[in-house]
């Protein structure tokens, strides 16, 4: 008994260092930011490119993981923490493109441009981007003369503010914006350089609308000044789901206690303050 205490012991003492004195800096991504159904475009260039015919080269997806933060140990040794193969979005080798690998849900939605890629460019674009669609995505390219990697995060805009129009209808100053994205049930927010909210002098009416009930707008602004700025901000109401891999976090510090009359274990994670 005395054995086992000081195993766990010993592990939660480790574990206690390699939590609060020091901590594995979290990797970043640079951010590619797109309007739901618009097209997003993913930049990838490599210098050391010379030619397409011994080049190979292919673009990835990959599950963003968003870490939980929990002290209860359970709850963090019996979580099931899937490991999902990157998914094959595009690829390129023996000078053209091959798609038989490619997963079905990028199918005919993504397009490299072969004429700029003996030049470097390995820039890719994807189509009618969604929530699910959301991901790390990363660009590896392999030649004679050198390799490389490029890991980008595309993300749907939560919110977007597209430029505000200064017009005149009928001898009336409006302002008028227009949505990129598309909505289920689309809100449009009028600002002032105040920050003050002005909505209710708007009307919003549906330009577009798909077979799934999605929308895009436009957006009138009436009594509008000429020295006045305005912001038009539109967002939907409605929260859709997300892509995303939970991973359950130990909170920071480790503690250990017997309780019960059986001497079992509760541990938990502590780290002091201050």
């Amino acid at each position: 008994m005395m054995a086992l205490l000081y195993v766990l012991l010993t592990v939660m003492l480790l574990l206690y260092i390699a939590d609060c004195d020091y901590e594995l800096p979290k990797p970043k991504h640079e951010e590619v930011l797109v309007p739901r159904f618009g097209n997003a475009t993913l930049p990838c260039q490599f210098s050391f490119i010379e030619g397409t015919y011994d080049l190979g080269f292919s673009w990835h997806r990959e599950d963003i993981v968003e870490e939980i933060e929990v002290e209860d140990i359970y709850a963090y040794i019996q979580q099931n923490y899937e490991f999902k193969e990157p998914q094959l979005v595009y690829s390129f080798h023996k000078d053209r493109e091959d798609f038989e690998e490619q997963d079905y849900n990028y199918h005919g939605r993504v397009k490299v441009d072969t004429s700029v890629i003996s030049e470097g460019d390995l820039t890719m674009l994807l189509g009618n981007v969604d929530y699910l669609d959301e991901a790390l995505y990363t660009c590896k390219a392999i030649s004679p003369h050198g390799k490389g990697e490029v890991k980008l995060k595309l993300l749907i805009q939560e919110e977007e503010e597209p430029p505000v129009q200064i017009e005149t209808i009928d001898n009336v100053t409006v302002a008028r914006c227009i949505s990129a994205g598309w909505y289920k049930v689309p809100v449009v927010k009028w600002l002032n350089r105040r920050e003050d909210d002005i909505s209710e002098n708007s009307t919003t009416v549906i330009l577009e609308q798909m077979q799934n009930g999605n929308h895009r707008v436009s957006s009138t602004l009436n009594g509008v000044k000429s020295h006045e700025i305005y912001r038009c901000l539109i967002r939907d109401a409605k929260k859709a789901r997300r892509a995303r891999t939970f991973f359950r976090k130990l909170s920071t510090g480790f503690v250990c206690m017997m309780s019960g009359e059986g001497l079992q274990f509760y541990c938990k994670v502590i780290c002091p303050t201050g």
